[in-house]
Protein backbone atom coordinates (compact mmCIF):
# COMPACT_ATOMS: atom_id res chain seq x y z
CA UNK A 1 0.00 0.00 0.00
CA UNK A 2 1.12 3.56 -0.65
CA UNK A 3 0.28 7.17 0.09
CA UNK A 4 3.13 8.42 -2.10
CA UNK A 5 2.52 11.04 -4.76
CA UNK A 6 4.38 11.65 -7.98
CA UNK A 7 7.10 14.27 -7.57
CA UNK A 8 6.50 17.80 -8.88
CA UNK A 9 8.87 17.05 -11.77
CA UNK A 10 9.86 13.84 -13.58
CA UNK A 11 11.25 13.00 -17.02
CA UNK A 12 11.16 10.50 -19.84
CA UNK A 13 13.53 10.23 -22.79
CA UNK A 14 12.02 13.13 -24.75
CA UNK A 15 9.77 14.95 -22.29
CA UNK A 16 9.65 16.75 -18.97
CA UNK A 17 6.58 16.52 -16.74
CA UNK A 18 6.07 19.37 -14.28
CA UNK A 19 3.31 20.05 -11.81
CA UNK A 20 1.28 22.82 -13.41
CA UNK A 21 1.88 26.28 -12.02
CA UNK A 22 -0.73 28.99 -11.60
CA UNK A 23 0.85 31.13 -14.33
CA UNK A 24 0.37 28.26 -16.82
CA UNK A 25 -3.44 28.10 -16.50
CA UNK A 26 -4.17 30.19 -19.63
CA UNK A 27 -1.69 28.28 -21.81
CA UNK A 28 -2.99 24.94 -20.52
CA UNK A 29 -6.61 25.99 -21.12
CA UNK A 30 -5.67 26.91 -24.69
CA UNK A 31 -4.08 23.47 -25.12
CA UNK A 32 -7.15 21.83 -23.53
CA UNK A 33 -9.42 23.67 -26.01
CA UNK A 34 -7.80 21.56 -28.74
CA UNK A 35 -9.40 18.45 -27.22
CA UNK A 36 -12.94 19.68 -27.95
CA UNK A 37 -13.27 17.22 -30.82
CA UNK A 38 -13.53 14.45 -28.19
CA UNK A 39 -16.84 15.88 -26.98
CA UNK A 40 -18.59 14.16 -29.88
CA UNK A 41 -17.52 10.86 -28.30
CA UNK A 42 -18.09 11.56 -24.61
CA UNK A 43 -21.12 13.87 -24.71
CA UNK A 44 -19.46 16.49 -22.50
CA UNK A 45 -19.58 20.19 -23.27
CA UNK A 46 -16.38 22.17 -23.53
CA UNK A 47 -15.71 24.10 -20.32
CA UNK A 48 -13.59 27.24 -20.88
CA UNK A 49 -12.78 27.23 -17.13
CA UNK A 50 -11.85 23.56 -16.83
CA UNK A 51 -8.10 24.00 -16.25
CA UNK A 52 -8.75 26.80 -13.75
CA UNK A 53 -11.08 24.42 -11.88
CA UNK A 54 -8.48 21.62 -12.01
CA UNK A 55 -5.77 23.89 -10.63
CA UNK A 56 -7.79 25.36 -7.75
CA UNK A 57 -10.21 22.53 -6.89
CA UNK A 58 -9.02 19.43 -8.72
CA UNK A 59 -10.97 17.02 -10.91
CA UNK A 60 -11.88 14.69 -8.08
CA UNK A 61 -13.68 11.36 -7.68
CA UNK A 62 -16.54 11.02 -5.15
CA UNK A 63 -15.24 12.02 -1.68
CA UNK A 64 -11.88 12.88 -3.26
CA UNK A 65 -9.32 15.17 -1.66
CA UNK A 66 -7.48 17.90 -3.58
CA UNK A 67 -4.12 16.84 -2.13
CA UNK A 68 -4.39 13.51 -4.00
CA UNK A 69 -4.95 15.20 -7.37
CA UNK A 70 -2.13 16.30 -9.70
CA UNK A 71 -2.09 18.01 -13.08
CA UNK A 72 1.17 18.09 -15.04
CA UNK A 73 2.40 19.89 -18.11
CA UNK A 74 4.13 17.78 -20.73
CA UNK A 75 6.95 19.68 -22.44
CA UNK A 76 9.50 18.72 -25.05
CA UNK A 77 12.99 18.41 -23.57
CA UNK A 78 14.44 19.74 -26.81
CA UNK A 79 12.21 22.77 -27.49
CA UNK A 80 10.75 23.29 -23.97
CA UNK A 81 7.37 23.81 -25.69
CA UNK A 82 4.12 22.64 -24.11
CA UNK A 83 2.94 19.58 -26.02
CA UNK A 84 0.42 18.01 -23.66
CA UNK A 85 -1.02 17.48 -20.21
CA UNK A 86 -1.78 14.67 -17.84
CA UNK A 87 -3.92 14.75 -14.72
CA UNK A 88 -4.34 11.96 -12.23
CA UNK A 89 -5.64 11.05 -8.83
CA UNK A 90 -3.58 9.03 -6.34
CA UNK A 91 -5.42 6.39 -4.29
CA UNK A 92 -8.68 5.86 -6.15
CA UNK A 93 -10.64 3.64 -6.00
CA UNK A 94 -8.13 1.88 -3.72
CA UNK A 95 -4.97 3.10 -2.00
CA UNK A 96 -2.95 0.88 -4.40
CA UNK A 97 -4.37 2.57 -7.53
CA UNK A 98 -3.77 5.71 -9.52
CA UNK A 99 -6.54 7.00 -11.75
CA UNK A 100 -5.62 8.79 -14.96
CA UNK A 101 -8.22 11.54 -15.16
CA UNK A 102 -7.10 13.02 -18.48
CA UNK A 103 -4.19 12.76 -20.84
CA UNK A 104 -3.90 14.84 -23.96
CA UNK A 105 -1.19 15.46 -26.52
CA UNK A 106 -1.65 18.46 -28.81
CA UNK A 107 -3.66 17.19 -31.77
CA UNK A 108 -1.04 18.31 -34.32
CA UNK A 109 1.58 16.21 -32.45
CA UNK A 110 -0.45 13.05 -31.97
CA UNK A 111 0.66 9.71 -33.44
CA UNK A 112 4.35 10.53 -32.84
CA UNK A 113 4.76 8.35 -29.74
CA UNK A 114 4.47 11.09 -27.11
CA UNK A 115 1.39 9.59 -25.50
CA UNK A 116 2.93 6.12 -25.37
CA UNK A 117 6.16 7.47 -23.91
CA UNK A 118 4.17 9.40 -21.30
CA UNK A 119 2.09 6.37 -20.31
CA UNK A 120 5.16 4.12 -20.10
CA UNK A 121 7.13 6.59 -17.97
CA UNK A 122 4.12 7.24 -15.74
CA UNK A 123 3.88 3.50 -15.05
CA UNK A 124 7.60 3.33 -14.22
CA UNK A 125 7.21 6.22 -11.78
CA UNK A 126 4.15 4.64 -10.16
CA UNK A 127 5.92 1.30 -9.71
CA UNK A 128 8.76 3.13 -7.90
CA UNK A 129 6.15 4.61 -5.55
CA UNK A 130 4.63 1.20 -4.80
CA UNK A 131 1.37 1.42 -6.75
CA UNK A 132 -0.12 -1.83 -8.07
CA UNK A 133 -2.74 -0.61 -10.55
CA UNK A 134 -3.43 2.28 -12.88
CA UNK A 135 -6.87 2.98 -14.33
CA UNK A 136 -8.26 5.06 -17.16
CA UNK A 137 -11.85 5.88 -18.01
CA UNK A 138 -12.48 6.42 -21.72
CA UNK A 139 -15.44 7.08 -23.96
CA UNK A 140 -16.46 3.90 -25.75
CA UNK A 141 -16.96 5.89 -28.96
CA UNK A 142 -13.37 7.15 -28.77
CA UNK A 143 -11.79 4.40 -30.90
CA UNK A 144 -8.34 6.03 -30.98
CA UNK A 145 -8.28 5.98 -27.15
CA UNK A 146 -9.55 2.40 -26.97
CA UNK A 147 -6.71 1.35 -29.27
CA UNK A 148 -4.12 3.43 -27.40
CA UNK A 149 -4.97 2.14 -23.92
CA UNK A 150 -5.37 -1.52 -24.87
CA UNK A 151 -2.06 -1.43 -26.79
CA UNK A 152 -0.49 0.02 -23.60
CA UNK A 153 -1.63 -3.03 -21.62
CA UNK A 154 -4.84 -1.74 -20.07
CA UNK A 155 -6.58 -5.08 -20.51
CA UNK A 156 -8.78 -5.31 -17.44
CA UNK A 157 -12.29 -3.89 -17.44
CA UNK A 158 -13.73 -2.78 -14.12
CA UNK A 159 -16.94 -1.33 -15.46
CA UNK A 160 -18.99 0.21 -18.23
CA UNK A 161 -20.91 3.33 -17.28
CA UNK A 162 -23.45 5.51 -19.03
CA UNK A 163 -26.30 4.99 -21.42
CA UNK A 164 -27.40 1.43 -22.09
CA UNK A 165 -28.55 2.02 -25.67
CA UNK A 166 -26.23 3.15 -28.48
CA UNK A 167 -27.28 6.12 -30.60
CA UNK A 168 -25.79 9.36 -31.88
CA UNK A 169 -27.02 11.11 -28.73
CA UNK A 170 -26.12 8.52 -26.08
CA UNK A 171 -22.75 8.00 -24.45
CA UNK A 172 -20.94 5.45 -22.32
CA UNK A 173 -17.49 5.02 -20.83
CA UNK A 174 -15.35 2.01 -20.09
CA UNK A 175 -12.94 1.88 -17.18
CA UNK A 176 -9.75 0.00 -18.07
CA UNK A 177 -7.12 -1.29 -15.61
CA UNK A 178 -3.46 -2.08 -16.02
CA UNK A 179 -1.59 -4.13 -13.41
CA UNK A 180 1.80 -2.61 -12.76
Amino acid sequence: MTNNKLPDSWESTNMIYNKMLENEIVEMQHLFSGSRYMNRWDGNEYNPQHINHCYYSGDLPPDGKKENYRIFTIKSKESKELIGMISLYHGYPTIESVYIVFIYIDQKLQSRGYGGETEAQLCKELIKLGYKYVRANIAIKNWPAVRFWTKAGFNGISGIFGDKIHSDNTFANIELIKTL
